[in-house]
């Protein structure tokens, strides 16, 4: 039997599935990002029986020196877009041939993970959502927050990291805006997703791999600093985390919802409001998953072990 596992160097729950494949005796092989796929040929026609790709994608560019092209970073984004191509042939073929056995797809984190699509998604199979804007208008914004009262805005790809001369811009995820806040900006800008704040009793996350689903309930509304977003982190005073049963109609909507975007693993937020209202807030294709396995005791690195070992 081999089993093939797509991951990164310095991923925990990579190592822990390991762990559990080595105690019971099976051979496999582990790909990390940076490790390169000599031969693209053979590697697609191994007999393969089953795949994980947990994070990363099929590294199919050898350590290259580009220190004789004047620009560097446009010859390394020309090849990084071309090698993308044969990277997303592979798992085609790997998927269509190897069917329920091959979890993950790099290409669903590349071009299926949009907020907003998968927000429309989400109300296609009956789920809540947060009222939602996308705009350039300080005028529409103003309306919309007098509107709601209370709004946030967030990230819709992925948490902005710009470094200039002097300093390094990130941005903190999920940010309340304020009155003060729309009064600085401009009356056009660059699009911002921006949507009503919902009141929450606590918050679910999630985790699906093949046909299990795990979920967890955070209660990061009781602290301060993760009232707004859990993913704020009190490292001091973690938020209370417990295993959570699902009610069967929310059940059936997760799979519904998976169905529909065609991904059979990834992580999924919830909002669980005071009147027990159940909102989507999003999903991650390959979120991590160990801190829920670990506090509620779901030993999930297991499970995945022995869906890979079974034959």
């Amino acid at each position: 039997m081999l089993i093939y596992i797509l991951s990164e160097k310095k991923d925990l729950v990579t190592d822990i599935v390991i762990e559990w494949i080595h105690s019971k005796k099976y051979k496999f092989k582990r790909f990390n990002d940076d490790d390169f796929i000599v031969n693209f040929n053979k590697f697609l026609n191994e007999k393969i029986n089953k795949i994980w790709l947990r994070r990363g994608t099929f590294n199919l560019i050898p350590n290259l020196i580009y220190s004789n092209f004047y620009n560097r970073n446009n010859i390394i984004n020309y090849i990084t877009r071309e090698v993308r191509e044969y990277s997303v042939y592979l798992e085609y073929i790997l998927k269509k041939r190897l069917e329920n056995n091959y979890i993950g797809s790099f290409t669903k984190e590349i071009s299926t993970n949009n907020k907003l699509i998968n927000l429309e998604v989400a109300k296609e199979v009956g789920f809540k959502t947060p009222t939602t804007i996308i705009t350039s208008s300080k005028e529409e914004l103003l309306a919309f927050y007098k509107k709601h009262q209370k709004i946030i805005s967030k990230d819709l790809r992925a948490p902005v990291h710009i470094r200039t001369r002097y300093k390094n811009i990130v941005s903190t995820g999920v940010k309340l805006i304020t009155s003060k806040m729309l009064q600085n900006l401009e009356d056009y800008f660059v699009p911002i997703f921006a949507q009503k704040y919902i009141e929450k009793k606590y918050e679910i996350r999630i985790f699906i791999f093949s046909k299990k689903l795990y979920a967890m309930a955070i209660f990061s509304q009781k602290d301060d600093k993760t009232k707004i977003d859990y993913r704020d982190y009190n490292n001091q005073k973690p938020n209370r985390c417990v295993p959570v049963l699902l009610p069967k109609h929310i059940e059936k909507k997760v799979w519904s919802f998976m169905k529909k975007v065609d991904m059979n693993t990834g992580s999924i937020d919830l909002i669980v409001t005071p009147k027990n209202e159940y909102y989507f807030l999003e999903i991650n294709p390959m979120g991590q998953f160990h801190w829920l396995s670990a506090n509620c005791n779901y030993y999930i690195e297991k499970d995945i072990a022995d869906f890979l070992t079974n034959e």
